[in-house]
């Protein structure tokens, strides 16, 4: 019959054992949860109006990091994007794609000539713009208030590694969650 100090010993050794324990499974927690963020999915919020009326400031959006290795950049994919020598992120939406040209006639959007149709638009340009040729790859974006956007009318049209991402959802509010889908 063991002794209570042999007893003592080992629940103390027991107890132990689950501190390691759990300190290892915390760490592969957090270990996974970085791996996530940093190449699969993170949270981004929106700042600023470039992006209204389907994107509104304080919205956090859900952005898959993987879609791009796995599918095509396509015209009307909100994106995540970062403009060259900066640190800041930007959401935008993909316009123009390699070997287009890409113009903006009284508000009106262009591609190779014939006119987008862009019903997410609530807030054309308000000057002209181009004809611009997007570069090969390059893909040309725009925030869907043309008005008050910073955006390839200013930046040119972004390298495909700037992309960081594909918006694929409103998380918060949520009262205003829902799926963003890619417009036509």
């Amino acid at each position: 019959m063991p002794t209570r100090m042999e007893l003592r010993f080992q629940r103390q050794q027991r107890r132990q054992k689950e501190a390691r324990l759990w300190a290892l499974e915390l760490a592969a927690a957090v270990i996974l949860a970085l791996v996530v963020r940093t190449c699969l999915f993170s949270l981004t919020t929106v700042q600023g109006p470039s992006m209204q009326e389907t994107l509104h400031s304080g919205q956090v959006v859900a952005v898959d990091k993987l879609y791009f290795r796995f599918h095509p950049f396509a015209r009307g994919l909100v994106v995540i994007c970062r403009y060259p020598g900066g640190d800041d992120y930007y959401v935008k939406r993909i316009v123009g794609l390699p070997g287009e040209t890409v113009e903006i006639r009284s508000g009106r959007t262009y591609i190779d000539g014939a006119p987008l149709e862009e019903d997410y638009v609530v807030y054309p340009a308000q000057s002209d713009f181009g004809p611009y040729m997007v570069e090969e790859g390059r893909v040309f974006v725009m925030g869907d208030n043309r008005a008050n956007s910073h955006d390839s009318r200013a930046e040119g049209a972004l390298e495909e590694k700037s992309i960081v991402g594909r918006v694929v959802a409103v998380c918060f509010p949520l009262g205003e969650a829902r799926p963003i889908k890619a417009a036509p």
